[in-house]
């Protein structure tokens, strides 16, 4: 398959639109590409168990978790589940790379001493669903270590980063410096991060679940500017895939039964690319054991709202 670069729109689908008219109503965060979400996480991952969780009043912040080690109780990991929108790997890298520029800018802001910078790295996580036919663009998960000075005492802090469903999940993790190496507050990272990404499950639905129309390839041969990717380049069974519809040679979309299975294999194309979702019916399912649920719905947020949400274990914490 050959991918066509103006797919990589990633960030931008994160930012609002510019100042509204006094008498237009603020758009949704994500307008109606994803209209509602619906997020399932374990509330333990390895030996660090879910003690708490915070719902910020932005919506593009989502929610906060944090994670507690059963073995030595004055440790925790804060763990972040945030809308990220379509993200392909070149535009992950540099948000990644933001994330640790502003880490780094607010630990050199307190002047309480010399701030040691490790090496982004990246490492591997469980494959997203259809992540091979990507390729370059498949997203990668990234890590990064420091040492800094903070409360009188130094320590070493890691910050780790995936997508998954449409979702940023990053994990922020510190420890006093004295008692880790920087490879073990990263490596400790990396794991816990990698496990919370496996047993995840986010559904989402809105218009990222748009069924392609079957349209035909144009007898000039010219493109539209939205392909996101095409197949079979000069053949046949040549296609173009565009957010709403795949583009099919007129002799093929007259052969019903291979038309259909066409715009069955551009649809999942267009899935992966774009982000899968379900219908709003689907997002109905049973809570597992072990698992708690939040659900957003991008809206314009409700006045005096703070944002907050009941204790972790409320009768509407939503646990199994």
């Amino acid at each position: 398959m050959k991918m066509i670069t103006r797919c990589l729109l990633a960030v931008a689908v994160l930012v609002l639109a510019g100042p509204a008219l006094a008498d237009t109503p603020e758009p949704p965060l994500l307008g109606d590409y994803i209209t509602a979400s619906r997020a399932l996480y374990p509330l333990r991952v390895g030996d660090w168990e879910a003690v708490g969780e915070k719902r910020y009043e932005q919506q593009e912040l989502g929610v906060s978790v944090r994670y507690q080690d059963t073995r030595k109780p004055d440790r925790w990991m804060d763990l972040y589940l945030y809308p990220a929108g379509v993200m392909f790997d070149p535009a992950f890298a540099q948000v990644f790379q933001y994330g640790v520029d502003e880490i780094v800018q607010i630990a050199n802001n307190r002047k309480a001493g010399d701030v040691r910078l490790g090496e982004v790295r990246t490492f591997t996580t469980a494959p997203s669903a259809g992540e091979g036919m990507l390729g370059e663009l498949a997203l990668k998960a990234r890590s990064f270590a420091m040492e800094m000075p903070m409360r009188d005492k130094r320590y070493r802090s890691a910050l780790a980063m995936t997508v998954r469903d449409l979702y940023f999940i990053k994990v922020r993790y510190s420890v006093e410096a004295d008692r880790v190496s920087d490879e073990d507050v990263q490596q400790q990272a990396e794991t816990f991060l990698a496990g919370f990404a496996a047993d995840v499950r986010v559904l989402n639905t809105g218009r990222c679940r748009q069924v392609l129309q079957v349209r035909p390839i144009p007898a000039g041969g010219a493109r539209p500017d939205a392909v996101l990717a095409s197949t079979n380049d000069g053949q046949e069974n040549e296609m173009w895939i565009v957010d709403d519809a795949v583009y099919l040679r007129p002799a093929v979309i007259a052969r019903t039964e291979e038309a259909a299975e066409l715009q069955s294999e551009a649809q999942s194309i267009r899935n992966v690319l774009r982000g899968r979702c379900v219908s709003p019916e689907a997002m109905d399912i049973v809570v597992p054991d072990g698992m708690r649920e939040i659900r957003f719905e991008y809206q314009r947020p409700d006045a005096g709202s703070d944002g907050t949400t009941p204790r972790l274990r409320s009768p509407r914490s939503g646990v199994g």
